[in-house]
């Protein structure tokens, strides 16, 4: 068999096209090529660190004691990390990682050197810290957490809990507190808008209408008038006089004191009738003071008369010492004499120990009458103003629309006056 070969050339259009192309392709810049490093295989430049976001925490670990340390770190990275933060760990605390880069001065002054020393290392994955948390907690101490500004170089803030075992709100309470405090500090709040401000001025009073205003301005014009046409006969009461004696029978009273509802009430001051205008204004005070009073005159007289009646029986022993002859220095009568001088010594003894109480009871008995004349001296005080005000009362009881009052307490005696409008 013989097997016939045939060629057929190229049409003189097809050869034209293909000498246009291969002329652009020589003379092309090759841009593609150009652009692309990754296109030339091993002789590619590495890729650029991604620049931070903003929000990448380094979370230290947290000194002091270890169980609550740990609940807390492990809390504050659960909400962080759900509040969007990046956060990363470091296996350090803060003193530690100061004693890395041998800076003794503290956290707060070593965190700048530690600062350099981390980003040194996080620049190597792309990424560097933007915020730190560092800080120490301990139970019924005071605990100090920090969250520290890289940029800034300043404390965002420190948080200064007291953390106990038994608190259950604190350790999930204070994450959220950190995270608000960081979101605040990253993106300030506005401030309140115009609208704002009016709805948070009208909380305490509403908004009141053009007619309730004129109303009340209506009201307060005609009491205040009211109240200056009255004040020329209000009162004047310096020239009230009080005598306790004269005036006892108006105001005495025949039941006992009015009880006060609450202990801002002023007293009931107003005398007794039956006890007569001496002891009438006398208060409960007053009494105590005069029964303690009456019993230590008493004390003072029992030992008086107990140290008097002692007296006879060692006046006795002595007589029988002195003429009873004997002579301590023989022996045969020494022992009497001791004797006879023991009894001497143990009567005077007696005698002046019922005298010195005596003594002590009569000083005691002069200091509480002095504190008695002062408690009948303030008594009789209040009564007087108590009485002056109750005549002032009805001095101004002829004003329409005003009512007053006594103001007896503690810290303040006095008149008080109100008015309707």
């Amino acid at each position: 068999m013989t097997a016939a070969i045939t060629s057929s050339r190229p049409s003189p259009l097809l050869r034209a096209f293909t000498g246009v192309l291969c002329a652009a392709l020589a003379f092309s810049p090759l841009p593609a090529a150009a652009s692309s490093p990754a296109s030339f295989g091993m002789f590619a430049a590495a890729p650029a660190a991604p620049a931070s976001a903003g929000n990448t925490v380094g979370l230290f670990r947290l000194s002091g004691d270890p169980a609550t340390a740990e609940n807390l770190r492990s809390q504050i990275l659960t909400d962080m990390s759900a509040a969007g933060f990046n956060v990363k760990g470091v296996a350090l605390d803060i003193d530690a990682a100061a004693g890395k880069v041998k800076c003794k001065g503290g956290a707060d002054a070593c965190v700048g050197k530690v600062i350099e020393w981390l980003n040194k290392g996080a620049a190597k994955s792309g990424a560097t810290y933007d915020y730190l948390v560092y800080g120490t907690v301990g139970n019924g101490t005071p605990a100090s957490i920090v969250i520290y500004d890289v940029a800034k170089k300043a404390k965002v803030k420190e948080f200064t809990p007291s953390l106990n075992p038994d608190d259950l709100i604190l350790p999930l309470a204070l994450p959220r507190a950190m995270v608000a405090t960081l979101n605040d500090y990253r993106t300030p709040p506005a401030p309140a808008t115009p609208e704002e401000q009016k709805i948070l001025a009208e909380l305490d009073e509403p908004a009141k209408t053009p007619e309730e205003l004129a109303a009340e301005k209506a009201a307060i014009d005609d009491a205040v008038g009211k109240v200056a046409a009255g004040q020329g006969e209000l009162i004047d009461t310096s020239n009230i006089k009080v005598d306790l004696k004269k005036d006892f029978k108006e105001f005495c009273r025949n039941g006992p004191p009015k009880p006060r509802v609450n202990k801002d009430d002023p007293k009931d001051l107003r005398p007794a009738c039956k006890r007569g205008p001496v002891f009438g204004y006398w208060q409960t005070r007053a009494w105590v003071a005069l029964g303690l009073t009456a019993g230590a005159l008493l004390t003072t007289g029992i030992f008086y008369s107990l140290g008097l009646a002692a007296r006879g029986p060692y006046k006795s022993a002595l007589n029988d010492l002195n003429n009873s002859g004997l002579d301590k220095t023989k022996p045969l009568e020494s022992d009497a004499y001791t004797a006879m001088a023991a009894d001497v010594a143990d009567k005077g003894n007696t005698m002046r120990n019922r005298l010195i109480g005596g003594d002590v009871a009569l000083l005691t008995t002069v200091l509480l009458a002095g504190v008695l004349a002062v408690i009948i001296y303030q008594d009789r005080t209040d009564a007087k103003d108590f009485i002056k005000t109750e005549k002032s009362l009805k001095s101004v009881s002829r004003i329409q629309n005003v009512r007053g009052g006594p103001i007896l307490s503690r810290g303040m005696q006095g008149f008080g006056v109100g008015f309707n409008f």
